[in-house]
């Protein structure tokens, strides 16, 4: 039983302080059409990520000169992600955290494609170097 009156008053305090805090609103409160072009900027950024992705296995490219070049034409795309937000009077720190979080996601997944590629250019270099006459 104290438990409970304890989760009661757990509860019941923390809403007090999340209501302190101001804003509370989610992307779920959205409307329908702001909810679709919050969408339409995370798949924007998100088709732009890959559109040099075929840039990185061509021999003799600089690939962490394609990934910078790929990380700065698409920094515009979050930040349509986050005007989006803001327009919609998204809670400020669950918008930031938004906008941080898919930065993240895609410098990690910008990283692999980079790493795989510098490997697999340093085994075809490999592989064409010249077999030593025994």
């Amino acid at each position: 039983m104290n438990k409970v009156v304890l989760l009661i008053a757990g509860i019941a305090l923390s809403g007090s302080v999340l209501a302190e805090e101001g804003n509370l609103t989610t992307p779920a409160d959205m409307s329908e059409a702001a909810q679709a072009e919050m969408y339409d900027a995370i798949m924007g950024y998100n088709q732009c990520m890959m559109t040099n992705r075929l840039e990185y296995h061509k021999q003799g490219i600089q690939v962490a000169a394609v990934a910078d070049k790929t990380i700065q034409a698409c920094e515009p795309g979050l930040d349509t992600l986050a005007e989006v937000l803001e327009a919609n009077n998204v809670n400020e720190g669950l918008s930031k955290n938004m906008v941080n979080t898919m930065r993240s996601r895609a410098a990690q997944k910008l990283m692999a494609a980079v790493m795989q590629s510098m490997a697999g250019q340093a085994a075809a270099a490999a592989n064409a170097a010249p077999v030593p006459a025994e």
